[in-house]
């Protein structure tokens, strides 16, 4: 009889929705996180939402339908916003801009009145700065520029450098 019970009590509790999606994204690069479930409607009452990194970084938060950053990790300060346009709809979106190395690991929104939980893998590649070659050119050809070297950095990506 208490194995039916304790069952019984921990079902409606379990009922929060949970997805997770994987992402992937370049050092300084901006991106969208999802936050979308049938269950999160706005409908005219007051809105509460959590977006947290790695379950301890306060990213972003909507508290009563205003947004809040008050107590925002300073990491992410004048670098994450909600975008409004989809509130309305459900769509609860992160964007999270000039992304460091240190942005990569888990983004978890939370959105209690809905039981809502979506967690969003992301991963932060590091940015490859192109290959360049030195070329020296020396000058001939006047007094003034005799004996001077010119350094001229060409990206390796096909920039031909004509000879006259």
């Amino acid at each position: 009889m208490y194995r039916c019970l304790f069952i019984c009590l921990l079902v409606p509790s379990i009922d929060a929705a949970s997805l997770h999606q994987v992402v992937e994204s370049t050092e300084g690069d901006s991106i969208i996180l999802p936050c979308t479930h049938k269950r999160i409607t706005h409908e005219g009452k007051p809105l509460t939402v959590h977006w947290r990194h790695n379950d301890t970084r306060n990213v972003y938060d909507i508290i009563h339908s205003r947004n809040s950053v008050k107590e925002q990790h300073p990491a992410y300060n004048s670098r994450a916003e909600v975008l409004d346009e989809r509130l309305e709809k459900g769509h609860i979106e992160l964007k999270l801009t000039n992304l460091q190395l240190s942005d990569t690991g888990t983004y978890l929104c939370f959105v209690p009145d809905a039981r809502v939980e979506h967690s969003t893998q992301l991963l932060v590649k590091e940015r490859k700065l192109p290959e360049y070659t030195a070329i020296q050119l020396r000058s001939h050809g006047t007094e003034t520029t005799l004996g001077r070297t010119l350094h001229i950095i060409i990206p390796l990506s096909g920039l031909i450098l004509h000879y006259l």
